[in-house]
Parts: C-alpha cells; sequence; structure tokens
C-alpha cells in the first residue's frame, strides 16, 4: 500500500504524470521525467514495508518509463528519489522537501532527492522500466531548500565551519552501462559564494548509452568522525525534464 504525505493535510489526490515521448529528426524517441501534482505543499512517501534494508524501507517509484530508487523510514523520506510540490523556501531543515525555486521547470512539481542514503546501500540511481538502455541527453537541477540554506546562511552546530568563497558543493552524475562505469559529468551547486538558485541545465552527452544513471553529492565542508570524514552541507538537491532518447 502507498500512502501520499501533505505538509499540510496529510493527504493528497493524485496529481498527473506528464512523460513526453517525441520524435527527433532521426527518427528516434525522447523520454523526459516530468511530474505534475494537483496540490502544492505536498510530496510522496511510500509506506510500504515489505523490503527493509538497513534502516531504510526500500521501493521503486516508477513514472513513465523511469524508475527510481525510493527509500523511507520512521522520519519520513530517507533516500533516492521522490516527487514534491513543496514551496517552503525558509526552513532549513531535512524534512523540508522543498526545492529552492518552490517550482519545477515546466509544473509545480520536480524530483528531489537524499543521496546520503547511499551509506547504507541506498544511493541514488535511475534506470529504465523495460530494462533497456538509452542514450542520455540532459537533465535540469537546481538547490533544495535545506542544502542551499545550509550554504548561504550557515548552521548552528560547532563543528560545521563557515562557507567560504574557496569551497564547493558538486553534483557527480555517473552512467552504467551493464555495471559498467561509462562516463561522469560534475555540476557545481555551489562554486563558492556563487550558489545556484534557478535551474540550470546540464547536458549529460558525455554519459553515452545507459541503462542506469546514479546520483551523488560531495562537499568541502566536512567533520571527521572515528577517523570517517562525513560532509556537513545536507545531502539534497533537486532534478528535473531528465531526457534520453532510444
Amino acid at each position: 500500500m502507498k500512502k501520499f504525505y501533505s505538509l499540510a493535510l496529510m493527504a493528497l489526490t493524485m496529481g498527473l504524470v506528464f512523460v513526453s515521448c517525441d520524435k527527433d529528426d532521426d527518427a528516434k524517441e525522447s523520454y523526459t521525467l516530468s511530474y505534475s501534482l494537483s496540490k502544492t505543499d505536498s510530496a510522496y512517501i511510500s509506506s510500504d514495508k515489505t523490503n527493509l534494508e538497513g534502516y531504510y524501507y526500500k521501493t521503486e517509484l516508477t513514472v513513465g518509463q523511469f524508475n527510481m530508487v525510493h527509500a523511507w523510514g520512521p522520519w519520513g523520506f530517507g533516500g533516492g528519489f521522490t516527487y514534491s510540490s513543496c514551496t517552503d523556501d525558509t526552513s532549513a531543515i531535512n524534512s523540508n522537501l522543498s526545492a529552492i525555486t518552490k517550482k519545477g521547470v515546466k509544473s509545480n512539481t520536480y524530483f528531489i532527492s537524499y543521496t546520503g542514503g547511499e551509506d547504507f546501500g541506498l544511493p541514488a540511481q535511475i534506470t529504465f522500466k523495460d530494462g533497456k538502455a538509452y542514450t542520455a541527453k540532459e537533465c535540469y537541477v537546481t538547490n533544495a531548500t535545506n542544502a542551499y540554506l545550509a550554504i548561504t546562511q550557515g548552521r548552528a552546530e560547532a563543528y560545521v565551519k563557515q562557507w567560504t568563497d574557496q569551497d564547493k558543493f558538486t553534483l557527480t552524475i555517473t552512467g552504467y552501462k551493464n555495471s559498467v562505469k561509462t562516463n561522469t559529468v560534475e555540476f557545481l551547486l555551489a562554486d563558492g559564494l556563487n550558489v545556484v538558485k534557478t535551474w540550470q541545465k546540464v547536458d549529460l552527452s558525455k554519459l553515452g548509452t545507459v541503462d542506469m544513471i546514479q546520483f551523488s553529492l560531495s562537499s568541502t565542508d566536512g567533520s571527521v568522525y572515528n577517523g570517517i570524514t562525513y560532509m556537513n552541507t545536507p545531502a539534497y538537491f533537486c532534478l528535473d525534464q531528465l531526457t534520453v532518447t532510444e
């Protein structure tokens, strides 16, 4: 059984799915990841408890041609991807599943990712429903509210250092085919004091033909605990309009 989680009403009526399928000049089909919810300030969280993995319940979120890792726990969204129409751009808490833009590229809805779940074996990955490989084309990305505010306003914890013009917050996008890495694309969500606040197009053509795309985040703001370096910047970003072709 699945449920919708609404920040206002704890309930949500289902929105509309938009996954475009186009023909380009070479008659190749194109698929674009997109979604539209009927209400704002809402986000999807599964309630399926059949697949416990580490601290999370792991499920698969399917939108059109795209399969996404989706995980949740007693505290809410726990890793991978979910879709959201949340508009809170002022709350610097991880339970705030909002993009700093407060909307998607073409609708009120976008996809938000928590990549920190990969520490428990739950990386943020996207595959394809038919199991085929596709040629990566492009996507749009921006900062999640909690990451944006952590960088621009700082955090109260003593171990988190002040963000400087030398710091970087990097999204790494990696393509795979038959479990072999094809290539990577990096995009700076924060380059010093230049912090992304709008939707930015990312060219994914370097990835080539892939059957899985994995997303990870890294930051120059980290703390060492028991010999392990942990990222202090919240491991969240937002994605929309991911496009692949046959």
